[in-house]
């Protein structure tokens, strides 16, 4: 059947419940009907007798049917026109018997239909079906509840996005169904490697997003990915790959994203020492939202030894080779197999001195066993105490022991995979950069690690990408429909203040086939755009609110608010509220001096007003209402140009010009970019890394590249 035909065929959850009852129920549903049916037939036939003991016409299939039906279910309604003959008491008394056997057969084997385990699961089954093609939001399926399926799904959860687990291991799903997540999530126990099973768990819903391959074994993971590929081809497929060879053969059949946790580690160690500040920036970019950044070491060059030579080690001990580094390898399980310099598990001095440990900068303890791992570290710090030490950490439930040993750093597995994972559901547009960073300096990378580190605070910050069209950016989108201009300046400015910028910034602008890295802030948005953004919460907010809301969008760009609607004007009043005060308790001397001023000239305004007022009401013949009102509409022109948006600074255009009658308050410029700052104000000022989400000036053009644009095939 070609996929798209399956694609269409809902799952019939119902239908193994079905067709097990049938099954199992067949023989005693016929015992019923025949016993029914033989019961109901006789009752009728046989004729009866009325009070006088005079013989009277059989009272009929139907009212026989009807007397059989409650003396067989044991109601004993009793309802008799008139006393039984003693042929149709005789057969009663064989109906009763007959209704009492027949109903406790079929009792019995419904009860052993409930009990058994087949049943039930195809019970389980069809509630997770029904549930699942029941959600009407994106939804990604999760196969395999393991250490990395657990922080996968507490990420997901987080990020507020739904998601199935499918699971082979009931006491993993039972631990799973103890997390606290903020939606109850669809648990199933099955082999996610049976294409039934991937298709009852949503992979053929229209809502389904991803399928994420992290159960234990390389082959399930791969026959995960080919089911993917061949049912639903427009779902990624994120696939987690020990096997090398594996790995190839995921590729083969189309994985988005496959990772090998192993390679990855070595890669990026191999990186940590000669790009500390690249490592750095990747790790930023990939980490879980809201966790601490990860503190700044740099492994040593020099002399390393390897302890353990499995898949881990050999991936180690390439890429550490690869980079001129000289690695001494200890094992004892793979000695026989060479590339083992020394015999021994290093848990003894004796292997480890053998190794030169004394003289070596740093160590790998790589073996599958954590107790043993921390068995090495603890031995060389011993030997060596100032060695670079770097753990593998297979079990997270072991994090305390490795927390008290304070290792200099630590390979967990799972959090690479469930970073890397995580951070490619959420921004798809990641990938393409993370690929592009490796040409950065490291000059570069640190200028915007520490960029985005300031962003959140010192954790992760976040990570998003937006597509410049209606849902996503409606306000933008509309106005680009309507011939107008929008910049990334617009965008990245303070809806609350136009004076500011937004905690946001701009890492990557994709166009058709071209990606444009670190965007200059003057860029103009077209529609389709796909914007990727880093920042803080707040700075999420306002930007997304700038792209859906033409109010906030109309105010960044002309300082200008729309009427809106109730809630608009509520959060506009806020605002007012909140600025008036600022203005009052203003820091900048430069500020106060302004606001006081502006209040100065009002005030002047007002006892002018006032003056001229009484003047012509004294005066015969004059029309001091026309005169009022003429006094009335220039003042208001000033306090207009002083006060914009009810003392918020913020000029307007009015009838005085580019400056208002001589008060010095300048009016928005027109020569400077929509939704920019006046360039004398503070948020403009350069900042190290140009285009993200600051104006670059001549002073800083060391020290970040220009804006590239790169093919993508």
């Amino acid at each position: 059947m070609p996929a798209s035909s399956t694609r269409l065929k809902r799952p019939g959850g119902l239908t193994d419940v079905f067709y097990l009852i049938m099954r199992r129920m067949r023989f005693p549903l016929i015992l019923l009907i025949v016993i029914y049916t033989i019961c109901t037939v006789g009752l009728g036939l046989i004729p009866g007798v009325d009070d006088a003991g005079n013989p009277t016409p059989a009272m009929g299939l139907f009212n026989a049917f009807y007397v059989v039906s409650y003396t067989g279910a044991t109601i004993g309604f009793g309802e008799i026109p008139q006393p039984y003959s003693a042929a149709q008491r005789m057969w009663m008394t064989m109906t009763i018997y007959m209704t009492v056997v027949g109903w406790s057969y079929s009792l019995v084997n419904i009860l052993a239909l409930v009990q058994e385990r087949a049943f039930q699961n195809a019970l389980r089954q069809a509630r997770f079906t029904r549930r699942i093609y029941g959600l009407r939001e994106p939804f990604y399926i999760v196969a395999g509840a393991g250490e990395t399926g657990a922080l996968v799904c507490h990420g997901l959860d987080r990020l507020g996005l739904r998601f199935v687990v499918v699971e082979r291991n009931e006491e993993r799903l039972a631990r799973m169904r103890l997390e606290e997540f903020r939606s109850d999530p669809p648990l199933i126990v099955a082999d996610a490697s049976q294409p039934s099973v991937m298709r009852d768990a949503g992979l053929v819903s229209p809502h389904c997003r991803g399928v994420l391959a992290l159960t234990e074994d390389d082959s399930t993971n791969q026959a995960i990915a080919v089911t993917t590929r061949l049912l639903a081809p427009r779902v990624v497929v994120l696939a987690r790959i020990r096997n090398v060879e594996t790995e190839t053969h995921v590729g083969v059949f189309g994985g988005d994203l496959v990772i090998n946790p192993f390679e990855r580690f070595a890669r990026q160690l191999a990186s940590s020492i000669i790009a500390p500040e690249r490592y750095r920036l990747r790790e930023i970019l990939t980490g879980l939202v809201g966790e601490p950044v990860p503190d700044q070491r740099q492994p040593p060059r020099g002399h390393w030894i390897m302890c353990g030579y499995g898949r881990f080690g050999h991936a180690m001990v390439e890429e550490l080779r690869s980079t001129g580094i000289e690695v001494t390898v200890i094992d004892e399980a793979h000695f026989d197999q060479g590339g083992v310099d020394v015999r021994g598990t290093g848990t003894d001095s004796e292997s480890l001195i053998a190794a030169g440990v004394k003289t070596a900068d740093g160590i790998v303890a790589g073996n599958a066993s954590d107790t043993k791992n921390l068995a090495i570290a603890v031995t060389a710090r011993e030997l060596n105490p100032g060695i670079f030490i770097v753990t593998r950490q297979n079990q997270t439930a072991n994090t305390p022991l490795f927390d008290a040993f304070l290792d200099d750093l630590s390979m967990v597995p799972s959090h690479i995979v469930a970073q890397e994972f995580l951070a490619r559901i959420t921004t798809p547009l990641l990938g393409q950069y993370l690929k592009r960073i490796d040409q950065y300096s490291e000059k570069e990378c640190a200028v915007l690690s520490d960029r985005l580190t300031r962003f959140g605070r010192g954790r992760i910050p976040e990570l998003w990408d937006v597509v410049i069209r209606r849902g996503q950016a409606t306000a933008v989108s509309q106005r680009l429909a309507s011939g107008h201009r929008v910049t990334l300046a617009d965008v990245l400015t303070d809806p609350d203040k136009r004076t500011q910028r937004s905690e946001a910034a701009a890492l990557m602008v994709r166009r058709g086939n071209k990606s444009m890295e670190r965007p200059e802030l003057t860029m103009e948005l077209r529609p389709d755009d796909r914007i990727l953004f880093a920042g803080s919460t707040q700075g999420h907010g306002n930007v997304s609110l700038v792209l859906q809301n033409a109010n906030a969008l109309g105010y960044v760009q002309t300082g200008q608010e729309g009427n809106g609607g109730v809630v608009w004007r509520w959060i506009t009043g806020q605002r007012r509220q909140s600025e008036e005060l600022h203005d009052h308790d203003a820091v900048p001397p430069q500020e106060g001096a302004r606001a006081l001023a502006a209040k100065q000239r009002v005030a002047r305004a007002k006892a002018a007003k006032a003056k001229a007022a009484k003047a012509l009401s004294g005066k015969p013949g004059g029309r001091p209402g026309r005169d009022a009102r003429g006094a009335q509409s220039g003042s208001d022109g000033r306090v207009n140009a002083v006060g914009g948006r009810s003392g918020q600074g913020i000029p307007v255009p009015c009838g005085d010009g580019p400056t208002s009658a001589g008060n010095g308050v300048p009016a928005a410029p027109a020569q400077d970019t929509p939704g920019a700052p006046p360039k004398d104000d503070p948020a403009r000022q350069p900042e190290a890394d140009a285009g993200h989400g600051t104006a670059s000036t001549g002073d800083d053009k060391g020290t970040g590249p220009e804006p590239s644009v790169s093919e993508h095939h």
